[in-house]
């Protein structure tokens, strides 16, 4: 019986030990050992709200804190900065917990990208100094420049013996083109809800946003922000008659949707600088037969259509 037992006993830890072994993996998988304290813009000498993305060319001062939740025998970790950013001053690192276990001053590299620790379990708060290259968010082709924000863009990563990852700290990274470009489509998509144009405008203006974010997700922000300008209350007269509301919605819905289906195209082709083209090609002829369509009732919402227009080329 005592035989039974202790067999019983023998393959249930065995099996135990299956189930809880992945478990055990995926937990520490899942662990996080970084997190935000502060972070400066040293440029611009203003607090970073969480959330906020970095600024390309912007100088930074980030506070963050390593909560290591164990101590293990012979293993170290190390805290590591993008190796894409640049020293602002003469060192990156300062340690601001002096008395943490897993310091060691012969291993301690403040002027490199990479800190070596102990891993003893603790916190420990350090401050890293750096600057974010002008051109990260930048890709060139065939002349032209093209901005994309870079989305969670791993800024800090801790690594521990046997190069496990455990802890990450991560950052949207956009600069003054895209941000300008975001914060003039928020404020003219609320120019109807505001009361500043007629709200039988909307879907010409929707039209407009539309044709701007195409613009923008092609990674010209500059464009499709001029593209945005075009909506203003200058441009829009009081309420046109019935059959031109019906033309302008119906001719911007068919632009919208040539627009879509061209930036669609655009990211599946393996051509992207002749697709990007296309697309702009496509959305300049349909705005030139909208403009057409409203010089016969408003010359002055022509004027404008043509100017949008105009931008489009010079794309």
């Amino acid at each position: 019986m005592n035989h039974r037992v202790t067999k019983y006993l023998l393959m249930t830890l065995i099996i135990a030990s299956y189930i809880m072994g992945p478990l055990t993996t995926v937990f520490g998988a899942s662990t996080n050992w970084a997190s935000i304290i502060s972070i400066q813009d040293k440029t611009s000498k203003t607090l970073v709200p969480i959330g906020k993305p970095l600024l390309a060319g912007d100088s930074y001062n980030l506070t963050l804190q390593v909560d290591v939740p164990f101590t293990q025998s012979g293993s170290n970790f190390n805290v590591s900065l993008s190796s894409a950013m640049s020293p602002s001053v003469t060192q990156y690192w300062y340690l601001l917990t002096k008395n943490y276990g897993g310091y060691n001053s012969t291993t301690f590299t403040p002027g490199e990208r990479s800190i070596l620790f102990k891993q003893v379990e603790g916190k420990i708060q350090l401050m890293v100094l750096f600057q974010i290259p002008a051109d990260i968010t930048t890709r060139q082709a065939l002349g032209q420049t093209y901005r994309f924000m870079l989305k969670d863009y791993s800024l800090i990563q801790i690594f521990v013996t046997g190069g496990s990852s455990v802890g990450v700290i991560s950052f949207n990274v956009s600069d003054p083109s895209i941000e300008n470009y975001l914060s003039t489509a928020n404020q003219k998509s609320n120019m109807i809800s505001a009361g500043q144009i007629d709200k039988s405008y909307e879907s010409l203006v929707n039209g407009v946003l539309a044709q701007a974010d195409v613009i923008y997700n092609l990674g010209l922000p500059e464009k499709a922000t001029d593209i945005l300008n075009v909506i203003n209350t200058d441009t829009f007269p009081p309420p046109p008659n019935n059959s031109l509301q019906t033309i302008l919605i119906g001719a911007v819905v068919l632009v919208a949707v040539v627009a879509v289906l061209g930036f669609l195209m655009f990211s599946r082709a393996n051509s992207k600088a002749t697709m990007r083209q296309s697309t702009i090609d496509d959305t300049r002829n349909q705005l030139a037969g909208l403009e057409v369509t409203a010089a016969r009732y408003d010359e002055s919402l022509a004027g404008e259509l043509k100017r949008l227009r105009d931008k489009l080329e010079e794309a």
